[in-house]
């Protein structure tokens, strides 16, 4: 009897762990378990995009208020000098209208770039041609000068 008790024990150890086992080492855990960590992984991103989004936005207001104050400090400057300082230093600065110009935000348009855009030409390889009749640069006697094969000959003497 003692066998069967001890015999109806084990069966029921070896049940419970069974049973154990299966709630806590199973792979549905696992697969739930790895399902809460990529949800948990994705909030965490979505927050970090978030985050970057609103420093890059906050950064660009800051560097246009930085852009705005700059203008303005530079027009006091210039109006201050033309107002009180001699003849030749208000000069300078009409003529700098230019520069002061780029500080406007009118130097962004897009007209602003066509133009910029049109001017801008590749760098070239080769030079132009100055007539039609010229030879250019990629020519197989481009540089070489025209030899007369029949007065060489004559003078060396040969025959053909």
């Amino acid at each position: 009897m003692t066998w069967l008790f001890g015999l109806l024990g084990f069966a029921i150890g070896v049940l419970a762990g069974a049973l154990a086992y299966k709630q806590l080492m199973s792979d549905e855990v696992k697969v739930k378990s790895l399902e809460d960590q990529l949800r948990n992984l994705e909030k965490e991103h979505e927050a970090y995009k978030d985050n970057v989004h609103s420093h890059f936005n906050n950064t660009a207001t800051l560097l246009n208020n930085l852009t705005d104050s700059y203008r303005d400090v530079y027009r006091h400057i210039a109006s201050g000098a033309q107002a009180l300082c001699p003849e030749y230093i208000s000069d300078q600065l009409t003529h700098s209208a230019r520069e002061q110009d780029s500080l406007t935000r009118d130097t962004f348009s897009s007209k602003h770039e066509q133009s910029v855009t049109e001017d801008l030409s590749p760098p070239r390889d080769y030079a132009d041609k100055t007539s039609p009749d010229q030879k250019g640069n990629l020519s197989e006697d481009y540089g070489l000068e025209k030899v007369d094969v029949k007065e060489t000959r004559e003078k060396d003497g040969d025959t053909i």
